[in-house]
Parts: C-alpha cells; sequence; structure tokens
C-alpha cells in the first residue's frame, strides 16, 4: 500500500483542514450567509487544483506520494461534481459554471502528473474528463426533477386563481405547533349576488382584489390564506399580533371603497381570534370563524373579535 510522504501530507492536511472548518461554519451559520460560504467553498476547492496544476513541480512531491495523489484525484473529482450538483442546487447555472471548471482543473492536473509518472496511461485524464461530462449531465439531470417536483409541490400549496396559499397549505400549518399570533377569518358580503348579476368572471376579479389587498397590507407581516370561495384567513405573528385590528381595518376600508363592474361594491366581514401555545391554530380559526358568523349577525362589514 502507497503511503503519502510528508511532502504531499502539507498540502492534503490544509485542504482537509479547510473541509472540516468550512462544515463545521455551514452548519452554524444564519441561513443568508450560507450562499457566500458555499459559493467560496468552491472556489477555493478550484483555487487548490490550480495552484497544484501550476506549481507541482515546486513542491517537489515524490513519485509514490505523486502515484496516490493522482488516484485521488481520478477517484474523489466525479464525486464531488456530482456533490456540487446538489450544492448548488438553488443557483443551477453558477452551479453548471463551477463543475466544469473542477472537471477541467482536475483533467488538467492528471495530464501534467501522468508526464511525471511513465508507468501513468495517457488516457486517463481523457477518461476523467469524460466520466466527469457525464456525471454533471447525469447529476444535474436529477436536480431538475427534484426542482420540478419541489416547484409542483409548492403549487399544489398555492391557489391558482389568487395565487394566495390555499387550504391545503393552512391545513398543514394547523399540524405543526404554531408561535403566539392573531388568526382573521375573512368573508366578502353578499357574493353570491355579484356572481349572479355580473357573472363568474366578475366574481373571479373580486376575488383577486381582494387578494390583492391582502397582501398588499397585510402580506408582508403574516400568511394569507384562501379557505375556500370567497372565505380567506390570515395569520398574523406575535410581532403584528398588537396591529392586527388596525391592519385589517385598512383591508376592510380599501375593499370598501373600490368599485367593480356596473359600480358594484363589496365589504367584508371580519373575525380575529388569537392562537398560541395554549390555543392551537385549528383551535382559534373554529373561534375566529365564530366571530365572523357573529360579523354577519349583527350588519355584516365589520370586526368581531371572538371571547377566548
Amino acid at each position: 500500500m502507497l503511503v503519502p510522504t510528508p511532502s504531499l501530507n502539507v498540502p492534503v492536511l490544509v485542504f482537509t483542514g479547510l473541509l472540516l472548518l468550512a462544515a463545521a461554519v455551514y452548519s452554524c451559520l444564519p441561513p443568508r450567509w450560507e450562499w457566500g460560504l458555499r459559493l467560496s467553498f468552491a472556489l477555493g476547492h478550484l483555487l487548490f487544483l490550480l495552484a497544484l496544476a501550476l506549481f507541482s513541480d515546486q513542491l517537489g512531491i515524490p513519485h509514490a506520494a505523486l502515484l496516490t495523489a493522482r488516484s485521488i484525484v481520478l477517484l474523489l473529482t466525479p464525486v464531488t461534481v456530482l456533490a456540487w450538483s446538489m450544492l448548488f442546487f438553488d443557483r443551477p447555472r453558477i452551479g453548471r459554471l463551477l463543475s466544469f471548471s473542477l472537471a477541467l482543473l482536475a483533467t488538467l492536473l492528471t495530464v501534467r502528473w501522468n508526464a511525471e509518472l511513465p508507468e501513468a496511461s495517457s488516457a486517463t485524464s481523457v477518461l476523467l474528463l469524460i466520466i466527469c461530462l457525464v456525471t454533471h449531465v447525469f447529476g444535474w439531470a436529477v436536480t431538475g426533477l427534484q426542482r420540478r417536483l419541489t416547484l409542483g409541490e409548492r403549487h399544489a400549496r398555492l391557489d391558482a386563481l389568487t395565487g394566495l396559499l390555499n387550504r391545503r397549505a393552512f391545513e398543514e400549518a394547523c399540524e405543526g405547533a404554531a408561535p403566539p399570533g392573531v388568526l382573521a377569518v375573512l368573508d366578502i358580503d353578499h357574493f353570491k349576488q355579484v356572481n349572479d348579476r355580473h357573472g363568474h368572471e366578475a366574481g373571479d376579479r373580486v376575488l383577486r382584489s381582494v387578494a390583492d389587498v391582502l397582501l398588499d397590507t397585510v402580506g408582508g407581516c403574516g400568511r394569507v390564506y384562501r379557505w375556500g370561495g370567497e372565505e380567506f384567513a390570515v395569520c398574523l405573528p406575535d410581532a403584528c399580533a398588537a396591529s392586527a385590528h388596525d391592519l385589517l381595518e385598512q383591508v376592510r376600508h380599501e375593499v370598501a371603497r373600490r368599485s367593480f363592474i356596473g359600480g358594484q361594491h363589496v365589504t367584508l366581514s371580519i373575525g380575529l381570534s388569537a392562537y398560541g401555545p395554549g390555543l392551537p391554530l385549528r383551535r382559534a380559526f373554529t373561534l375566529a370563524d365564530a366571530a365572523l358568523r357573529s360579523a354577519k349577525a349583527t350588519g355584516r362589514d365589520r370586526i368581531v373579535v371572538a371571547a377566548v
């Protein structure tokens, strides 16, 4: 068994240490810094290979160690190309460029080392490049399929008409432990009359308009769902809970002042309920829905807060 000599241990150990350090830092960093670390890691990998290709003569690597290093490069480069397909799943163009650069640099390095190893076949460099390219294509085909599946899952949680989160997404939110906040359940008053007088296309425009108002007013603070039909739900986290009533009053006033086909106006009835560790989101929905029915029964176009 060939064992790398101390002259090879220094760059190998340094690079291994950098890999371990990068992995440790990546696991501790907040999400907003992950992309920068991933890119720095990949560029550092490429620079390391480039330095080996340009300055391997100056390193004075012995024959046995060079043979071992060449075997390591031949083995790990296709695996790394495949790993980068997953590592840069969210930045496919940059990922493809980095993977292709890695394949070229590894091929260049093996060409240099093959020239120093009489027993090495020059065909291995070509074979390495072909394997890397095939791995590159296969890896990105798999990640492309994964992206499409992820996109399909995301669309399954969106309402096709309004673009809001749908009832399925709300039900999934109810399954987890929700942090404290305020839930609003909203219903368009006399919506059936809009469809009966002006048609379903006019009704769809009203639904989209209400969705736009909700997103513009509270979308930056909480999550907005279309529960079904003309009914909506809004989850506002604890940070926005104090201003929840004011935000929803803005929504109610903005919807009421808009004019649709034939001068048609619509209003909203709204029920509010708090939720949190002691009051699950599903139970809060029941309370908010009861408050909504109370708003309907007492004249509509108003907000009623549920009694907990």
